[in-house]
């Protein structure tokens, strides 16, 4: 218990030089969440209060949709399995049919309402755009896969040698009530008050982190041979509350970007942070400006008004005869260059979390879909190499361990006896891989156009083409479903078929011809035996 409560200081630490960047992030950037206050907020205040610009806001929601959509679409197959080091073309048909049927059902599982899958992805990559790093909670609720997102504010992580994320504290406020519904044994237990109000809530304590006893090992499901170790906790008691282990990492923490040796992550945010403070400063001071043209101070003689002064419309207001009437003290603003400004650092905001390249901007000038489409692999060929993080460390893990829990369940489709012992690999099909293969198709259809010309002047040039893997990888790059393409034996057969065919069609077209041929030299060997032996030379 005393290594547990060292190891949480430890960890709360390491994070608390960045506390006060996560703070300013979760104030212009994700309001209405978790504060980064170490737990001290007692209850949830509006957290746009001290908001006066939205742009940040808009941008990191934008950010999120676009991953969402270019990343993991519902309503498309965004990845595939396939066999490490085996080509897909050298799969049999029992191969093909297993590995498409496992991805289907992973992703079946991930539309599944109590995956929550989906949204809690969503989740995940507005905090990414926010703070950089999002923890993802993974667990088997009524025998399905669940999701959730958890708050960064109440996770505390660390990393192993490789920069592998392999230890995490999750902290929640539970009720006394609440604490012995999911522990029963707590009741019992020293330094534990049953009757506590629910104002005064127990801090409750989930930690995963590696199994150090010697006979742990990766994939082993029994006792203390489970590679990692969970312990539910709470620092104001005595002793662990519930001790047990896991056979897979229970946590997903995928990071933006990272510098080297670095543990948490850094987001858009982080990069236009002072940009996004004095947004909002400007926004602030532009609303006073404002204020002030509409509502200036005023100025006028001494004891030349009558009491009460009144202000606003359909008021009257008396002075001396004679006097100067009231006039406003106008200071010379000219929000023109404000505004200005204003625009200049929004557009600073939008790039930094990639708004223009996510979102198309509309042109005047049409375009063909040839030309959108170029664009817009152009825009995510840049993002390629920051989208490739989350695959390593956020879907790939994800499709690891559903793949896993399923198999345990028995729910996956029973593996070909060639397929033992074979390594399975996941093979990204999304708006943003395909991208990837965006140059492939351009360099295949420009290579049609180079040999059109030289095929008319030397038509057996066509002949040195394997149409039928030129046509199956134009179909892979357009992530077109396998099925659609026929194989190679397949085609052959058909193809051998269609010639027995046909050389049957000609030879009962030429039937009726011979026949006929026959008939002519029988009538004539009748009517002169010698001269039609002589001329056949029988």
């Amino acid at each position: 218990m005393v290594n547990l409560l060292q190891r949480y200081e430890e960890l709360k630490l390491l994070r608390s030089n960045l506390d006060s960047m996560f703070l300013d992030a979760q104030m212009y950037v994700r309001p209405n969440t978790q504060k980064f206050d170490n737990g001290k907020t007692s209850f949830q205040d509006d957290g746009s209060r001290e908001l006066y610009d939205d742009t940040a806001v808009w941008c990191n929601q934008m950010f999120a949709n676009g991953l969402s959509s270019n990343l993991i679409p519902k309503s498309d197959r965004w990845f595939y399995l396939r066999i490490a080091n085996t080509p897909s073309g050298e799969l049999n048909p029992e191969e093909k049919k297993y590995m498409q049927d496992v991805a289907d059902r992973i992703l079946h599982e991930f539309a599944l309402p109590k995956s929550q899958f989906y949204n809690s992805s969503h989740e995940c990559f507005l905090d990414i755009g926010a703070y950089g790093t999002s923890p993802v909670q993974i667990s088997e609720v009524d025998g399905v896969v669940n999701f959730r997102s958890r708050p960064l504010a109440d996770v505390f992580f660390d990393t192993d040698q490789h920069g592998a994320v392999d230890t995490v504290y999750y902290r929640c406020y539970k009720t006394a009530r609440q604490m012995m519904q999911a522990f029963p044994q707590v009741a019992d237990m020293d330094g534990f008050n049953k009757d506590n109000s629910v104002h005064n809530k127990y801090e409750l304590i989930y930690t995963i982190e590696p199994n150090t006893d010697p006979a742990a090992k990766k994939g082993s499901r029994v006792g203390k041979g489970r590679p990692y170790k969970v312990t539910y906790w709470c620092p104001t008691l005595k002793e662990p509350i519930q001790e047990s282990g896991s056979s897979y990492f229970t946590f997903l923490v995928p990071r933006w970007s990272k510098l080297a040796d670095e543990v948490y992550g850094r987001g858009p945010a982080f990069a236009c942070l002072s940009q996004i403070r004095s947004l909002n400063k400007m926004v602030k001071e532009a609303l006073i400006s404002a204020e002030y043209l509409n509502f200036p101070t005023l100025t006028a003689e001494e004891d030349s008004i009558m009491l009460p002064m009144k202000y606003g419309s359909r008021q009257i207001m008396f002075h001396e005869a004679g006097s100067e009437k009231p006039s406003p003290i106008m200071a010379g603003n000219q929000p023109q260059y404000v505004m200005e400004m204003i625009r200049m650092y929004r557009d600073s905001v939008n790039r930094s979390f990639f708004v223009d390249q996510i979102i198309r901007q509309e042109k005047k000038e049409r375009q063909s879909v040839t030309e959108i489409q170029d664009t817009r692999g152009q825009m995510l060929n840049q993002l390629a190499p920051l989208l490739g993080r989350m695959e390593t460390e956020y879907l790939g893990p994800a499709i690891e361990a559903t793949f896993a829990l399923l198999e345990r369940q028995g729910q996956l489709p029973e593996r070909p006896e060639s397929l033992n012992g074979a390594l399975l690999e996941i093979s990204y099909s999304s708006p943003a891989a395909q991208s990837q293969y965006a140059t492939r198709l351009s360099d295949i259809s420009a290579f049609m156009q180079d040999i059109a010309p030289l095929a008319q002047v030397k038509p057996e040039i066509m002949g040195a083409i394997d149409e039928q893997k030129l046509l199956a990888n134009y179909a892979k790059y357009r992530n077109l479903d396998p099925d659609i393409i026929k194989s190679a034996e397949v085609v052959n057969e058909q193809n051998a078929a269609a010639a027995e065919q046909q050389q049957q069609m000609q030879q009962m077209q030429a039937a009726p011809q011979i026949t006929g041929a026959l008939k002519d030299v029988a009538q004539a060997k009748q009517i002169d035996p010698e001269g039609i032996g002589q001329l056949l030379n029988i």
